[in-house]
Protein backbone atom coordinates (compact mmCIF):
# COMPACT_ATOMS: atom_id res chain seq x y z
CA UNK A 1 0.00 0.00 0.00
CA UNK A 2 1.55 3.14 -1.05
CA UNK A 3 0.83 5.63 1.45
CA UNK A 4 2.28 9.57 1.78
CA UNK A 5 1.98 11.24 4.87
CA UNK A 6 2.33 14.96 5.52
CA UNK A 7 1.90 17.20 8.48
CA UNK A 8 -0.93 17.97 10.60
CA UNK A 9 -2.61 14.29 10.83
CA UNK A 10 -2.89 14.12 6.69
CA UNK A 11 -2.43 10.85 5.28
CA UNK A 12 -2.71 10.61 1.45
CA UNK A 13 -3.40 6.92 0.89
CA UNK A 14 -2.35 6.62 -3.62
CA UNK A 15 -3.31 2.88 -3.75
CA UNK A 16 -7.10 3.39 -2.29
CA UNK A 17 -7.00 6.67 -3.46
CA UNK A 18 -8.51 7.92 -0.35
CA UNK A 19 -7.38 11.09 2.01
CA UNK A 20 -7.42 10.86 5.63
CA UNK A 21 -7.50 13.41 8.30
CA UNK A 22 -7.83 12.90 12.19
CA UNK A 23 -8.40 14.99 14.93
CA UNK A 24 -8.60 14.62 18.65
CA UNK A 25 -10.69 17.13 20.95
CA UNK A 26 -11.11 17.40 24.18
CA UNK A 27 -14.84 17.54 24.04
CA UNK A 28 -17.16 14.49 24.02
CA UNK A 29 -18.45 12.26 21.01
CA UNK A 30 -21.75 14.12 21.79
CA UNK A 31 -20.47 17.39 21.42
CA UNK A 32 -18.61 16.74 18.28
CA UNK A 33 -21.84 14.96 16.69
CA UNK A 34 -23.35 18.13 17.70
CA UNK A 35 -21.50 20.32 15.16
CA UNK A 36 -21.49 17.82 12.15
CA UNK A 37 -24.98 17.76 12.65
CA UNK A 38 -26.27 21.01 13.02
CA UNK A 39 -26.48 23.69 10.30
CA UNK A 40 -25.12 26.43 12.52
CA UNK A 41 -22.90 25.15 14.32
CA UNK A 42 -21.73 23.51 11.44
CA UNK A 43 -21.74 26.81 9.55
CA UNK A 44 -19.31 28.48 12.20
CA UNK A 45 -16.35 26.25 11.43
CA UNK A 46 -16.48 24.70 7.88
CA UNK A 47 -14.29 25.28 5.40
CA UNK A 48 -10.44 26.60 5.21
CA UNK A 49 -9.78 29.63 8.02
CA UNK A 50 -11.02 33.07 5.76
CA UNK A 51 -13.62 31.52 4.36
CA UNK A 52 -17.46 31.31 5.28
CA UNK A 53 -19.86 28.58 5.45
CA UNK A 54 -23.60 29.18 4.72
CA UNK A 55 -25.82 25.78 4.57
CA UNK A 56 -28.87 25.74 2.88
CA UNK A 57 -30.26 22.29 3.65
CA UNK A 58 -29.19 19.20 5.96
CA UNK A 59 -31.15 16.26 6.37
CA UNK A 60 -29.23 14.03 8.56
CA UNK A 61 -30.33 10.66 7.76
CA UNK A 62 -29.83 8.10 4.95
CA UNK A 63 -30.97 9.87 1.95
CA UNK A 64 -31.34 12.90 3.05
CA UNK A 65 -29.37 16.22 1.57
CA UNK A 66 -26.68 18.45 2.65
CA UNK A 67 -26.55 21.65 0.70
CA UNK A 68 -24.23 23.99 1.64
CA UNK A 69 -21.95 27.28 0.36
CA UNK A 70 -18.74 28.59 1.33
CA UNK A 71 -16.74 31.94 -0.03
CA UNK A 72 -13.78 33.91 0.57
CA UNK A 73 -14.59 36.70 3.16
CA UNK A 74 -12.60 39.31 1.33
CA UNK A 75 -14.51 37.91 -1.28
CA UNK A 76 -10.88 37.15 -3.15
CA UNK A 77 -13.01 34.13 -5.19
CA UNK A 78 -15.70 33.11 -6.30
CA UNK A 79 -18.37 30.87 -4.41
CA UNK A 80 -18.15 27.50 -3.86
CA UNK A 81 -21.12 25.12 -3.32
CA UNK A 82 -21.64 21.22 -3.34
CA UNK A 83 -24.97 19.13 -2.59
CA UNK A 84 -24.27 15.67 -1.03
CA UNK A 85 -26.57 13.21 -0.15
CA UNK A 86 -26.06 10.58 3.46
CA UNK A 87 -25.71 7.15 2.81
CA UNK A 88 -25.19 5.95 6.50
CA UNK A 89 -26.00 7.84 9.91
CA UNK A 90 -25.14 5.84 12.90
CA UNK A 91 -25.40 8.14 15.81
CA UNK A 92 -22.22 9.05 17.82
CA UNK A 93 -20.19 7.16 15.48
CA UNK A 94 -20.21 6.91 11.98
CA UNK A 95 -21.48 9.74 8.92
CA UNK A 96 -21.30 8.81 5.58
CA UNK A 97 -22.02 10.77 2.46
CA UNK A 98 -21.73 11.15 -1.13
CA UNK A 99 -20.36 14.78 -2.49
CA UNK A 100 -19.55 16.71 -5.35
CA UNK A 101 -19.68 20.21 -6.78
CA UNK A 102 -22.76 22.49 -7.73
CA UNK A 103 -23.60 25.37 -9.66
CA UNK A 104 -26.40 28.26 -9.00
CA UNK A 105 -29.50 26.08 -9.55
CA UNK A 106 -27.59 23.37 -7.28
CA UNK A 107 -27.63 21.09 -9.92
CA UNK A 108 -24.73 18.74 -9.99
CA UNK A 109 -21.05 20.01 -12.13
CA UNK A 110 -19.55 16.86 -13.68
CA UNK A 111 -20.48 13.23 -12.85
CA UNK A 112 -18.19 12.83 -10.07
CA UNK A 113 -19.12 11.87 -6.21
CA UNK A 114 -16.75 12.12 -3.64
CA UNK A 115 -17.80 9.49 -0.81
CA UNK A 116 -16.66 10.64 2.64
CA UNK A 117 -16.63 8.73 5.77
CA UNK A 118 -16.31 10.68 9.31
CA UNK A 119 -16.32 8.38 12.52
CA UNK A 120 -16.55 9.50 15.93
CA UNK A 121 -14.77 7.29 18.65
CA UNK A 122 -14.45 8.08 22.67
CA UNK A 123 -10.77 9.35 23.56
CA UNK A 124 -10.17 9.48 27.21
CA UNK A 125 -12.82 11.91 28.67
CA UNK A 126 -12.75 13.48 24.45
CA UNK A 127 -12.81 12.44 21.53
CA UNK A 128 -11.50 11.56 17.97
CA UNK A 129 -12.63 12.78 14.42
CA UNK A 130 -11.38 10.67 11.58
CA UNK A 131 -12.11 11.65 7.98
CA UNK A 132 -11.88 9.63 4.90
CA UNK A 133 -12.32 11.46 1.43
CA UNK A 134 -12.22 8.60 -1.44
CA UNK A 135 -11.84 9.75 -5.10
CA UNK A 136 -12.76 7.75 -8.30
CA UNK A 137 -9.46 7.25 -9.49
CA UNK A 138 -5.19 8.40 -9.16
CA UNK A 139 -5.71 11.61 -11.34
CA UNK A 140 -9.26 12.80 -8.96
CA UNK A 141 -7.12 12.27 -5.83
CA UNK A 142 -3.87 14.47 -7.30
CA UNK A 143 -6.14 17.19 -8.72
CA UNK A 144 -7.52 17.43 -5.04
CA UNK A 145 -3.39 17.08 -3.41
CA UNK A 146 -2.95 19.89 -6.36
CA UNK A 147 -5.78 22.20 -4.91
CA UNK A 148 -5.28 21.80 -1.24
CA UNK A 149 -8.68 20.18 -0.55
CA UNK A 150 -7.06 18.07 2.66
CA UNK A 151 -4.96 20.95 3.83
CA UNK A 152 -8.70 22.68 3.78
CA UNK A 153 -10.51 19.67 5.24
CA UNK A 154 -7.36 20.23 8.37
CA UNK A 155 -8.12 23.64 8.56
CA UNK A 156 -11.60 23.44 9.02
CA UNK A 157 -11.36 20.47 11.60
CA UNK A 158 -8.79 23.00 13.55
CA UNK A 159 -11.87 26.06 13.66
CA UNK A 160 -13.91 22.97 15.11
CA UNK A 161 -11.96 23.06 18.02
CA UNK A 162 -12.53 26.23 18.79
CA UNK A 163 -16.18 25.61 18.32
CA UNK A 164 -16.07 22.87 20.65
CA UNK A 165 -14.19 24.40 23.31
CA UNK A 166 -16.57 27.68 23.26
CA UNK A 167 -19.59 25.02 23.30
CA UNK A 168 -17.67 23.39 26.62
CA UNK A 169 -17.07 26.56 28.25
CA UNK A 170 -20.87 27.72 27.50
CA UNK A 171 -23.06 24.80 28.25
CA UNK A 172 -20.36 22.96 31.40
CA UNK A 173 -23.57 21.80 33.29
CA UNK A 174 -25.85 20.70 30.35
CA UNK A 175 -26.26 16.69 29.64
CA UNK A 176 -27.16 15.63 25.91
CA UNK A 177 -28.91 12.86 24.47
CA UNK A 178 -29.75 11.38 20.84
CA UNK A 179 -32.97 11.79 19.82
CA UNK A 180 -34.89 9.14 17.68
CA UNK A 181 -33.77 10.35 14.32
CA UNK A 182 -29.88 10.82 15.78
CA UNK A 183 -30.31 14.88 16.37
CA UNK A 184 -28.50 15.98 20.05
CA UNK A 185 -30.59 17.51 22.74
CA UNK A 186 -28.54 19.42 25.04
CA UNK A 187 -31.19 18.99 28.28
CA UNK A 188 -30.57 20.20 32.38
CA UNK A 189 -31.48 18.44 35.49
CA UNK A 190 -32.39 19.78 38.84
CA UNK A 191 -34.12 19.48 42.11
CA UNK A 192 -35.26 16.13 43.44
CA UNK A 193 -38.84 14.65 43.65
CA UNK A 194 -41.96 13.74 41.39
CA UNK A 195 -40.40 14.42 37.57
CA UNK A 196 -41.40 17.54 35.09
CA UNK A 197 -40.00 18.92 32.06
CA UNK A 198 -40.40 22.67 31.50
CA UNK A 199 -41.13 23.30 28.33
CA UNK A 200 -39.29 26.44 26.65
CA UNK A 201 -41.59 29.00 24.65
CA UNK A 202 -41.33 30.63 21.16
CA UNK A 203 -37.28 32.04 20.70
CA UNK A 204 -35.97 30.91 23.73
CA UNK A 205 -33.60 28.56 24.69
CA UNK A 206 -33.52 26.39 28.06
CA UNK A 207 -32.33 29.66 29.75
CA UNK A 208 -35.96 31.59 29.33
CA UNK A 209 -37.16 29.32 31.82
CA UNK A 210 -34.32 29.41 34.58
CA UNK A 211 -36.40 31.23 37.01
CA UNK A 212 -39.78 29.04 37.23
CA UNK A 213 -37.70 26.02 36.85
CA UNK A 214 -35.88 27.36 40.29
CA UNK A 215 -39.26 27.66 41.76
CA UNK A 216 -40.24 23.55 40.82
CA UNK A 217 -37.03 22.53 41.07
CA UNK A 218 -38.25 23.33 45.59
CA UNK A 219 -40.31 19.82 45.10
CA UNK A 220 -39.80 18.35 41.70
CA UNK A 221 -37.51 17.31 39.75
CA UNK A 222 -37.01 19.48 36.70
CA UNK A 223 -35.63 18.43 33.54
CA UNK A 224 -35.28 21.94 30.86
CA UNK A 225 -33.68 21.66 27.64
CA UNK A 226 -32.90 23.03 24.22
CA UNK A 227 -35.53 22.82 21.56
CA UNK A 228 -34.18 21.86 18.63
CA UNK A 229 -32.38 24.97 16.67
CA UNK A 230 -31.83 26.69 19.96
CA UNK A 231 -28.90 26.38 22.22
CA UNK A 232 -26.68 23.37 22.32
CA UNK A 233 -28.95 20.99 20.58
CA UNK A 234 -29.00 20.19 16.82
CA UNK A 235 -31.15 21.35 14.22
CA UNK A 236 -31.28 18.94 11.31
CA UNK A 237 -33.33 19.87 8.16
CA UNK A 238 -36.51 19.87 6.98
CA UNK A 239 -37.90 20.84 10.28
CA UNK A 240 -40.99 18.13 11.44
CA UNK A 241 -42.64 19.04 14.17
CA UNK A 242 -43.07 15.07 15.06
CA UNK A 243 -39.45 14.93 15.63
CA UNK A 244 -39.76 17.75 18.97
CA UNK A 245 -42.44 15.03 20.43
CA UNK A 246 -39.77 12.42 19.70
CA UNK A 247 -37.21 14.77 21.82
CA UNK A 248 -39.51 14.62 24.72
CA UNK A 249 -40.41 11.05 24.67
CA UNK A 250 -36.32 10.64 24.89
CA UNK A 251 -36.40 13.11 27.67
CA UNK A 252 -39.03 11.25 29.88
CA UNK A 253 -37.23 8.42 29.30
CA UNK A 254 -34.07 9.97 30.81
CA UNK A 255 -36.53 10.52 33.79
CA UNK A 256 -37.69 7.20 34.35
CA UNK A 257 -40.40 6.89 31.90
CA UNK A 258 -42.94 9.45 33.12
CA UNK A 259 -43.24 13.18 33.70
CA UNK A 260 -45.64 15.97 34.04
CA UNK A 261 -45.32 19.01 31.32
CA UNK A 262 -45.45 22.13 32.11
CA UNK A 263 -44.79 25.90 29.43
CA UNK A 264 -46.11 29.15 29.23
CA UNK A 265 -47.80 30.60 26.06
CA UNK A 266 -46.56 29.14 23.27
CA UNK A 267 -44.44 26.19 24.53
CA UNK A 268 -48.15 24.97 25.31
CA UNK A 269 -48.79 23.85 21.84
CA UNK A 270 -46.06 21.10 21.64
CA UNK A 271 -46.80 20.40 25.17
CA UNK A 272 -50.38 19.23 24.26
CA UNK A 273 -49.40 17.81 20.72
CA UNK A 274 -46.22 15.51 22.99
CA UNK A 275 -49.18 14.71 25.67
CA UNK A 276 -51.58 13.64 23.09
CA UNK A 277 -48.99 11.20 21.12
CA UNK A 278 -47.14 10.30 24.29
CA UNK A 279 -50.02 8.70 26.30
CA UNK A 280 -49.40 7.10 29.35
CA UNK A 281 -45.53 8.56 29.00
CA UNK A 282 -47.34 12.04 30.21
CA UNK A 283 -48.30 12.09 33.84
CA UNK A 284 -49.92 15.74 33.81
CA UNK A 285 -49.80 18.67 32.51
CA UNK A 286 -50.03 22.60 33.71
CA UNK A 287 -50.27 24.82 30.86
CA UNK A 288 -50.21 29.01 31.64
CA UNK A 289 -52.10 30.94 29.35
CA UNK A 290 -52.41 28.89 25.99
CA UNK A 291 -52.87 31.49 22.93
CA UNK A 292 -55.63 30.41 21.18
CA UNK A 293 -58.15 32.49 19.29
CA UNK A 294 -60.75 30.69 18.37
CA UNK A 295 -63.76 33.53 18.19
CA UNK A 296 -63.34 36.86 16.61
CA UNK A 297 -61.92 38.89 20.30
CA UNK A 298 -58.89 38.82 18.91
CA UNK A 299 -57.31 39.04 14.94
CA UNK A 300 -56.81 35.80 14.22
CA UNK A 301 -52.81 34.81 13.05
CA UNK A 302 -52.01 35.45 9.61
CA UNK A 303 -52.71 32.65 7.42
CA UNK A 304 -49.26 33.52 5.96
CA UNK A 305 -47.03 33.99 9.27
CA UNK A 306 -45.62 30.32 8.75
CA UNK A 307 -44.37 31.38 4.94
CA UNK A 308 -43.71 34.72 5.82
CA UNK A 309 -41.37 34.25 8.90
CA UNK A 310 -39.34 31.32 6.77
CA UNK A 311 -38.75 34.04 4.17
CA UNK A 312 -37.35 36.59 6.33
CA UNK A 313 -35.49 34.52 7.66
CA UNK A 314 -34.01 32.49 5.12
CA UNK A 315 -33.42 36.11 3.46
CA UNK A 316 -30.85 36.79 6.42
CA UNK A 317 -33.37 39.50 7.97
CA UNK A 318 -34.19 37.75 11.11
CA UNK A 319 -34.88 41.38 13.10
CA UNK A 320 -37.57 42.05 10.55
CA UNK A 321 -38.89 38.65 11.37
CA UNK A 322 -38.79 39.80 15.22
CA UNK A 323 -40.38 42.23 14.67
CA UNK A 324 -43.47 41.05 12.13
CA UNK A 325 -43.57 37.96 14.80
CA UNK A 326 -44.45 41.02 17.53
CA UNK A 327 -46.82 42.85 15.59
CA UNK A 328 -48.30 40.35 13.45
CA UNK A 329 -48.67 37.46 15.54
CA UNK A 330 -48.92 38.52 19.08
CA UNK A 331 -50.25 42.08 18.24
CA UNK A 332 -47.90 44.22 19.86
CA UNK A 333 -48.12 47.74 18.88
CA UNK A 334 -45.89 49.24 16.70
CA UNK A 335 -45.11 52.05 19.07
CA UNK A 336 -43.30 49.46 21.24
CA UNK A 337 -40.82 48.09 18.93
CA UNK A 338 -38.45 50.65 19.26
CA UNK A 339 -38.30 49.69 22.96
CA UNK A 340 -38.08 46.21 22.72
CA UNK A 341 -35.05 46.50 19.98
CA UNK A 342 -33.12 48.47 22.84
CA UNK A 343 -33.65 45.48 25.16
CA UNK A 344 -30.76 43.14 25.14
CA UNK A 345 -33.17 40.33 24.47
CA UNK A 346 -34.18 41.54 21.09
CA UNK A 347 -31.03 40.14 20.00
CA UNK A 348 -31.21 36.48 21.76
CA UNK A 349 -34.77 36.33 20.02
CA UNK A 350 -33.66 37.27 16.40
CA UNK A 351 -31.11 34.42 17.33
CA UNK A 352 -33.76 31.93 17.32
CA UNK A 353 -35.70 33.92 15.11
CA UNK A 354 -36.57 30.54 12.76
CA UNK A 355 -38.17 29.19 15.74
CA UNK A 356 -40.74 31.65 14.98
CA UNK A 357 -42.28 29.25 12.49
CA UNK A 358 -41.46 26.03 14.28
CA UNK A 359 -44.20 27.11 17.07
CA UNK A 360 -46.48 28.44 15.08
CA UNK A 361 -46.47 24.69 13.20
CA UNK A 362 -47.86 23.76 16.48
CA UNK A 363 -50.74 26.42 16.54
CA UNK A 364 -52.03 25.48 12.86
CA UNK A 365 -55.70 25.23 13.30
CA UNK A 366 -55.86 26.82 16.46
CA UNK A 367 -55.08 30.45 16.41
CA UNK A 368 -57.72 31.33 13.00
CA UNK A 369 -60.88 32.43 14.99
CA UNK A 370 -61.86 28.94 14.92
CA UNK A 371 -63.23 26.57 17.45
CA UNK A 372 -60.88 24.02 18.74
CA UNK A 373 -60.99 20.78 16.85
CA UNK A 374 -62.35 17.80 18.28
CA UNK A 375 -60.40 15.07 17.19
CA UNK A 376 -56.52 16.83 17.70
CA UNK A 377 -56.41 15.65 20.63
CA UNK A 378 -57.03 12.60 23.01
CA UNK A 379 -55.12 12.86 26.66
CA UNK A 380 -56.39 11.28 29.58
CA UNK A 381 -53.68 13.03 31.93
CA UNK A 382 -55.32 15.59 34.33
CA UNK A 383 -54.98 19.25 32.78
CA UNK A 384 -54.67 22.26 34.72
CA UNK A 385 -54.79 25.66 32.19
CA UNK A 386 -54.11 28.56 34.19
CA UNK A 387 -54.92 32.21 33.31
CA UNK A 388 -54.13 35.58 34.44
CA UNK A 389 -57.21 37.28 36.33
CA UNK A 390 -55.37 40.07 34.78
CA UNK A 391 -55.23 38.76 31.53
CA UNK A 392 -56.79 39.23 27.91
CA UNK A 393 -60.56 37.80 27.73
CA UNK A 394 -59.21 35.82 24.98
CA UNK A 395 -56.92 33.41 27.02
CA UNK A 396 -60.21 32.58 29.37
CA UNK A 397 -62.18 31.88 25.89
CA UNK A 398 -59.97 29.43 24.96
CA UNK A 399 -59.24 27.34 27.91
CA UNK A 400 -62.63 27.27 28.64
CA UNK A 401 -62.97 25.83 25.26
CA UNK A 402 -60.31 23.45 26.37
CA UNK A 403 -61.79 22.07 29.04
CA UNK A 404 -64.82 21.55 26.85
CA UNK A 405 -63.75 19.03 24.40
CA UNK A 406 -60.59 17.15 26.87
CA UNK A 407 -62.02 15.68 29.77
CA UNK A 408 -59.80 16.28 32.73
CA UNK A 409 -59.28 19.75 32.42
CA UNK A 410 -59.65 22.03 35.19
CA UNK A 411 -59.34 25.65 34.72
CA UNK A 412 -57.56 27.80 37.24
CA UNK A 413 -57.12 31.68 37.58
CA UNK A 414 -53.59 33.51 38.62
CA UNK A 415 -54.94 36.78 40.19
CA UNK A 416 -53.27 39.59 39.86
CA UNK A 417 -51.11 38.45 37.03
CA UNK A 418 -51.24 38.85 33.71
CA UNK A 419 -49.52 37.01 30.74
CA UNK A 420 -46.17 37.30 31.65
CA UNK A 421 -46.62 35.54 34.94
CA UNK A 422 -44.56 32.32 33.86
CA UNK A 423 -41.69 34.30 33.51
CA UNK A 424 -42.07 37.35 35.55
CA UNK A 425 -43.42 35.70 38.58
CA UNK A 426 -42.45 32.09 38.71
CA UNK A 427 -42.83 31.43 42.53
CA UNK A 428 -46.91 32.10 42.52
CA UNK A 429 -46.68 30.26 39.02
CA UNK A 430 -44.85 27.42 41.17
CA UNK A 431 -47.28 27.18 43.89
CA UNK A 432 -50.00 26.99 41.77
CA UNK A 433 -48.52 23.83 39.40
CA UNK A 434 -47.25 22.16 42.32
CA UNK A 435 -51.01 21.89 44.16
CA UNK A 436 -52.72 20.94 41.04
CA UNK A 437 -49.83 18.20 40.29
CA UNK A 438 -48.76 16.96 44.03
CA UNK A 439 -52.40 18.01 45.52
Amino acid sequence: MRRSTVPDGIVIDRTNNVVHISRTYAAGVDRAWWAWTDPEALSRWWGPQGWAATVYEMDVRPGGRWRFQMAPVDGSAAAVRSVSTYTEVTPLAELAYDGGFADEAWQPEGTDTFPTTVTFAAAGTGCTVDVAASFPDSAALQRAVQLRMADGYAEALDRLSDVLDTFAQGETTMDTLISADGTTIAYELTGSGPAIIVVSNVAEDHTGAADIVAALAKDFTVLSFDRRGRGASGDPQPYDPAREIEDISALIDVLGGSAALTGGSGACGLALDAASALGDKVSGLYLYEPPFIIDGSRPPVPADAIEHLEALVSAGKRSEASEYFMTEVLRVPAEYIPMMKADPSWEVMSTYAHTYAYDLRFWRGLQDGKPLPTDRWTINAPIAVAVGGNGEAFMRVGAEALAAILPNVTVLTLADHDHSAFWSAPEPVADQARAFLLG
